[in-house]
């Protein structure tokens, strides 16, 4: 079973979205602001409108006088940037949102986006996490098999095909390393 992001995003319940504001008022990025202000600087789209969406705080410790509870749940916090978004209003709703980027439009967009703690997605986001390392562990026990394969009599033919199929899962649950495919 396959989760493109397409999928997911077809699937994600919007309504589940408690209009709280936290996931504009503390964000993190997925890479360092350097590398961020270098992809803006080459013309990364995504990157500019970022950056443009979002400020950065001046430390650690002012996203905390935020909201702390979001700071403390990202791995490795006092190593990253956090950032607010300019357009978000004290009522939480965002003052361009007729012409808000796709950042915001798909968020979450994927089941592994780093939410607020008590976001109203949490629930759903967790079952479709669930979804994929069930998906991962299929393909784990298939390559356990495959490697047992290995180990018996088998022709040339028949080894080559074992060996691809065990590296197009390796390849698979590679892909899954960052969110802790090799423990599931």
């Amino acid at each position: 079973m396959d989760y493109t992001i397409k999928d997911f995003l077809k699937r994600r319940p919007q309504r589940l979205c408690k209009m709280c504001g936290k996931c504009c008022r503390v964000v993190v990025a997925s890479v360092p602001h350097d590398e961020l202000l270098k992809h803006a600087k080459e013309g990364d789209k995504s990157s500019i409108e970022f950056l443009e969406l979002f400020e950065p705080y001046e430390n650690v410790e002012a996203a905390m006088e935020v909201d702390a509870e979001i700071v403390k749940n990202i791995p490795d916090y006092q190593n990253r940037t956090f950032y607010h978004c300019r357009y978000l209003q004290d009522d939480n709703l965002c003052s361009r949102y007729q012409t808000r980027y796709e950042v915001c439009k798909l968020f979450p967009s994927s089941p592994w986006a780093v939410y607020p703690p008590g976001c109203g997605f949490e629930g759903w986001l967790f079952q479709e996490r669930e979804k994929h390392k069930k998906s991962i562990r299929k393909l784990k026990e298939d390559r356990l098999y495959y490697q047992a394969k290995l180990n018996t009599p088998i022709t040339d033919k028949e080894r080559d095909l074992y060996n691809q199929l065990i590296d197009k899962i390796n390849q698979r649950v590679d892909l899954y390393a960052k969110y802790g495919s090799k423990d599931w």
